[in-house]
């Protein structure tokens, strides 16, 4: 999934709103010291999934059968490459 940084941003302060709000929650660093690290950990997972999808067209690309982009076969296969480099990363994705 694509977002943009000011989206990004703008999810990392409703994090970090929603932390606040939360009894159980104390900040042991200010809260915009926190909320720039959320900024980072959500870019890097956005890179990550970047980097599965490149991975996985290209294995598509890569096979000697020609498979028409959006196809049925195209998006079965798609998601099992996909699903594989994620692995890869740690991550399951449903």
């Amino acid at each position: 999934m694509k977002l943009s940084r000011d989206k990004v941003v703008h999810l990392s302060h409703l994090i970090v709103d929603a932390l606040a709000n939360d009894d159980r929650v104390i900040f042991h660093q200010p809260r915009n010291d926190v909320r720039n690290e959320i900024v980072k950990v959500i870019i890097a997972e956005l890179k990550k999934d970047e980097e599965a999808e490149k991975r996985a067209m290209e294995k598509i690309r890569s096979l000697k059968r020609n498979i028409v982009e959006g196809s049925p076969e195209w998006e079965v296969l798609f998601r099992r490459y996909y699903q594989e480099e994620i692995s890869k990363f740690g991550k399951v994705e449903e």
